[in-house]
């Protein structure tokens, strides 16, 4: 009977040196980038209303996104070039004589999207494979992970690309919905389910980013999160409890320690 009352052991479905990290990153994140001005940015949803667009798999359409992301992102969409390539290919003309040459995600059967970084041309160039090209969800959420790395790479923010940090720097520039339910989708083929995924979060760590951000927004059950897939928004409400059940050792931005990633 002496552990009755015992307060209850904090637990949570992330392991704890997965969940100190993200925290960590997002006091690194919420330290390196204009937090002031960032929280002050609509949270973007797939609506008309965000992006005015008729999506029809002509490039107009992936341009016209390009400039809403890079825009929500802070970069100048004049300072991108984007390279719409092929699944197979393996190399991409920049101009002149010069090349880009593909290679594949280690894991993957191919890439959906492609960094490269600041060329001779003095822009950013960035590439979306074709076949995504049909799901304007997922145009949106590999533009905003390739940005990403304009941000953190492009902007010498970081030395070593850290693919879970791109991650997570779509969801503080307010389009971690579309990441996240671009990472788990399930997909019709001709007559069975398939399972598609973009990004490197797993479903339970893109839930408690989104609550993160919104914790640091100061926002309760925001509305957006009723754009999440059902069970992204599920892992959400569990994450939204866990933090202010714990708020004691969530972020602490207080501290001289600006996180590290």
């Amino acid at each position: 009977m002496t552990g009755l009352f015992r307060k209850k052991k904090k637990e949570f479905i992330i392991n704890e040196p997965k969940r100190e990290w993200i925290d960590s990153a997002f006091v690194w994140l919420y330290y390196t980038f204009n937090w002031d001005l960032i929280k002050k940015n609509k949270v973007l949803v797939p609506n008309y209303e965000d992006f005015p667009i008729v999506y029809n798999e002509e490039r107009d359409c992936i341009e016209k996104t390009l400039r809403i992301v890079a825009t929500q992102m802070g970069v100048s969409p004049d300072d991108i070039h984007l390279d719409i390539y092929n699944e197979g290919q393996t190399e991409i003309s920049i101009g002149g004589t010069r090349r880009l040459f593909l290679n594949n995600v280690e894991g993957e059967n191919y890439s959906s999207g492609l960094y490269w970084g600041k060329q001779n041309d003095g822009k950013y160039h960035i590439g979306l494979e074709i076949s995504e090209s049909r799901d304007p969800e997922k145009i949106v959420a590999i533009l905003a992970h390739e940005i990403a790395h304009i941000k953190l790479l492009g902007e010498e923010k970081i030395e070593k690309n850290i693919e879970t940090l791109t991650d997570l720097t779509t969801v503080i520039f307010g389009l971690g919905i579309f990441n996240a339910n671009a990472a788990f989708k399930f997909e019709q083929d001709t007559d069975y389910w398939r399972y598609s995924k973009v990004g490197y979060l797993t479903q339970m760590e893109w839930a408690y980013s989104l609550a993160l951000f919104a914790y640091l927004k100061q926002e309760k059950a925001p509305n957006w999160i009723n754009y999440l897939t059902p069970n992204i928004k599920s892992d959400f409400i569990k994450s939204e409890r866990f933090i202010s059940e714990n708020k004691e050792i969530i972020l602490r931005l207080d501290l001289e320690q600006k996180g590290s990633c």
